[in-house]
């Protein structure tokens, strides 16, 4: 799978990748039986010497019907039914157990726009909406080794923060609060796209994820949030974009 997806970074990662990977197998094995059965029809049951049309039937006797109902039924448990089990194991296991309780997490705050990415962290008061707060546009920088909580919002329509390599795509929606979370696992680049179609510049909608390791992050964040208070305007635009992380408000 490490040739067609882009790199995993992230913690969770490989179980995305376990369940894209059981999907192409099997999906592979039962084209690949079907491809065999109409081959041997094909040679079986063409025409040839002493017979002048091919052999065919109209599947309807009874047989022929429970042959395919048992042959539907073990594809759909086989491929189906067991994605859907360990889709909801991975998700209630993982992906849903939010950060919240943990002090270690990087919370932040994400406002989709067209076509922008703004990320907010709160700076060293610890509380959003505050001018001492992290304001990038089209960059998120994040520690290694650290849960990153966002909840995300947005201020027209609908759109959708996708992180491939760390296998997150959570919609941005108006008039809702959206999170999700992950954990980088190695320090590198990587894109932010938005995987919903948003406007005439949707493909302008892009973004660089920055993971940083412990005494990089530090120097990052303590330049940050000295150029974060020198460039605080309390009437300009990324002043009012803050929420009360707890409340919503």
């Amino acid at each position: 799978m490490h040739l067609v997806l882009p790199r995993d970074a992230s913690l969770d990662g490989h179980l995305v990748d376990g369940a894209i990977g059981y999907l192409t197998l099997t999906t592979g094995v039962v084209f690949a039986l079907a491809l065999a059965f109409l081959l041997a029809a094909l040679l079986f049951h063409r025409a040839r010497a002493g017979r002048t049309w091919g052999q065919h039937t109209h599947g309807n006797r009874t047989r022929d019907r429970v042959l395919m109902f048992t042959v539907a039924l073990v594809m759909f448990v086989a491929i189906d039914v067991t994605l859907a089990l360990r889709a909801t194991r991975d998700l209630e296991g993982r992906f849903w157990r939010y950060p919240d309780a943990d002090p270690a997490a990087l919370r932040v705050e994400v406002t989709a726009r067209q076509w922008a990415w703004t990320f907010r962290t709160a700076g060293p008061d610890g509380r959003f909406g505050t001018p001492d707060d992290v304001v990038t546009l089209n960059e998120l920088d994040v520690p290694v080794g650290r849960p990153v909580y966002l909840k995300l919002r947005s201020r027209d329509v609908v759109h959708s923060l996708y992180l491939p390599s760390f296998r997150i795509k959570i919609d941005a929606i108006p008039g809702m609060t959206t999170r999700a979370w992950f954990q980088a696992t190695e320090k590198g680049r990587s894109e932010i796209g938005c995987a919903q179609h948003c406007g005439v510049n949707h493909y302008k909608m892009r973004g660089l994820l920055v993971a940083r390791d412990g005494a990089d992050y530090r120097d990052w964040l303590a330049r940050a949030e000295t150029d974060s208070r020198l460039r605080y305007d309390p009437a300009g635009p990324t002043a009012i974009g803050g929420w009360d992380w707890e409340t919503g408000q």
